[in-house]
């Protein structure tokens, strides 16, 4: 214990004589720094005060701090890279601007051309009357420019009235009338108004079958025209048919290819080019109609016999004087060999058409072996032509047959 107490007593002693010691020197520094401050030299008075670090490694020569050069370091990449967005996007606005510039010229040269056009009709209509020849020539030229600029529905409009005054001054069926109504095919086409395309397509080959013969050459390009617009429709289903509306153009255009071949053969073109070609678009006419068909189902095909029948139905009743008596009415039933009548039906159409395709694959047979002018190459491709037909024949008559039961 007492060399506890001694231990204590001498640090406390030591820790007073360091307060002490501390005391007595505190006016000597400020003694010291006075002095300093007096006779602090100008040169150092009239540097400029810098906060932060004062160490050499915390400030470059030039008394800018590192930190804040690597801020500017990184920010000069910034502002270059937003220096050149903002280029960019002033080059886009010049170029918008300069396309926008570009149209409206654009649009109002075809507005001043279609004015002075249209001013000329107005003109002729006046000084040479409404259905001068003169007249429908200008219409088709203005029509031919509308197309041009792509204005499809005010060219069908134009060559829309530039065809009524042909008809008026030429007749009803008349050459001149040919040219406009294929124009009209065009604009309506190219606007998508399928069901006016589809008249004038059948006006024109109303019109050619009336001026030509079956076997000129100026009907037969207005037949493949017509087949093959057809032929379109139903492909892409352009004028919304169901499957039986899609089966009932399919066999009217088998049986116009039907017509033609008949023609050609009539007239002794039983070897030529053209007969070959519309043997087959008809084939294949004929095998859009038997994919329509299989995939229709049954049940939309009428049977053969009635859908129902009446049987009689007898019960036991009481009469008023309390006999028993029978009683019979007569009920409607569903006939039960409807149903195997309607499979019937399709299977006999599926049949009807595969015997076509059958018939039109042997005489194109026929005409590749009596046809000498044909190359090696002609024979390959209508054997590879021939191989499709009857491929494709088999697997619809599969499908058909496998259809037939649901």
């Amino acid at each position: 214990m007492r060399a506890l107490k001694m231990s204590h007593d001498k640090g406390y002693l030591a820790v007073s004589a360091c307060w002490r010691g501390l005391l007595a020197s505190l006016p000597l520094s400020a003694l010291a720094l006075g002095f300093a401050i007096v006779f602090m030299p100008s040169v150092a008075l009239s540097q400029p005060i810098q906060d932060g670090p004062s160490s050499p490694s915390d400030a470059n020569a030039d008394g800018v701090p590192d930190s804040l050069e690597t801020r500017e370091e990184q920010a000069e990449p910034v502002a270059v890279g937003a220096s050149r967005e903002a280029e960019g996007v002033d080059e886009g606005i010049d170029e918008s601007a300069a396309e926008s510039a570009a149209a409206a010229v654009r649009s109002l040269e075809i507005s001043r051309e279609i004015a002075r056009r249209e001013a000329l009709i107005d003109e002729l209509r006046y000084s040479s009357g409404v259905y001068s020849d003169q007249l429908r020539e200008v219409q088709a030229d203005l029509g031919a420019y509308l197309i041009e600029v792509e204005d499809f529905e005010g060219a069908a409009k134009v060559y829309s009235e530039a065809l009524q005054i042909t008809r008026i001054n030429t007749g009803l069926y008349s050459e001149e009338q040919l040219p406009l109504i294929k124009a009209l095919i065009a604009s309506n086409t190219k606007s998508k108004a399928w069901d006016k395309a589809d008249d004038f397509q059948s006006l024109h080959l109303h019109i050619a079958s009336r001026l030509y013969s079956r076997t000129d050459g100026r009907f037969l390009t207005a037949a493949r025209q017509y087949g093959d617009w057809r032929f379109r429709v139903m492909s892409e289903n352009l004028l919304d048919d169901s499957y039986l509306g899609l089966a009932r153009t399919a066999e009217e255009l088998s049986a116009f290819y039907g017509d033609v071949i008949v023609a050609l053969e009539s007239e002794g073109q039983e070897n030529s080019g053209d007969l070959l070609d519309f043997v087959f678009s008809k084939a294949e006419t004929d095998m859009v109609l038997i994919r329509a068909i299989a995939a229709t189902p049954y049940t939309d095909f009428p049977g053969t016999v009635s859908p129902y029948v009446y049987q009689s139905r007898c019960r036991n009743v009481r009469d008023a004087n309390g006999q028993v008596v029978q009683q019979c009415t007569n009920i409607q039933v569903e006939n039960p060999r409807y149903r195997q009548s309607q499979r019937d039906a399709k299977q006999v159409a599926v049949n009807r058409q595969v015997r076509s395709i059958r018939e039109a694959i042997d005489r194109i047979k026929k005409l590749r072996d009596s046809a000498p002018q044909l190359d090696r190459d002609e024979v390959d491709v209508l054997d590879s032509r021939i191989a499709r037909l009857e491929l494709e024949t088999q697997q619809m008559l599969r499908q058909a047959r496998s259809r037939s039961l649901f």
